[in-house]
């Protein structure tokens, strides 16, 4: 009877938490290029704002009061949260591949090579545990 390599426990294991990486890792980039989708819109919402303080400073209004005309402050601040969002789904993103990676059997510095970072970046990301999913 020909002898057939036994799939180990441990290998069923691996593969599995292979595979788990990987639908982390598809999910994570799926939620960075919807955030780059709102960052998008919200530049361009921040273009005309800018836009419009231009055209009043051009027509001689006071500064203060462009500022508050073309609603400055709101599209800042807005600009601001939706560029620490896109940071924090770089990162989950990254986090995931990086471990999915290192799950497949890459070593720190093959993976740092090729994303052009430290590979003390990618073993302190490998290490970093993952958040929970809420249960919706």
């Amino acid at each position: 009877m020909p002898s057939r390599p036994q799939t180990t426990r441990a290998k069923r294991a691996s593969s599995t938490r292979v595979d788990l990486l990987r639908e982390e890792s598809m999910r994570t980039l799926r939620e960075m290029e919807e955030a780059i989708v709102r960052t998008r819109n919200q530049l361009k919402a921040m273009e005309t704002v800018m836009r419009r303080a231009r055209r009043l400073l051009e027509a001689g209004r006071p500064a203060r009061e462009v500022a508050r005309a073309a609603g400055a402050a709101q599209a800042r601040a807005a600009t601001s949260a939706i560029i620490r969002e896109v940071q924090g789904a770089r990162h989950r993103a990254q986090r995931a591949q990086f471990k999915q990676a290192s799950a497949e059997g890459s070593t720190m510095a093959e993976i740092a090579r090729d994303w052009g970072v430290s590979r003390q970046l990618v073993s302190r990301m490998v290490k970093e545990p993952s958040p929970r999913r809420r249960k919706v």
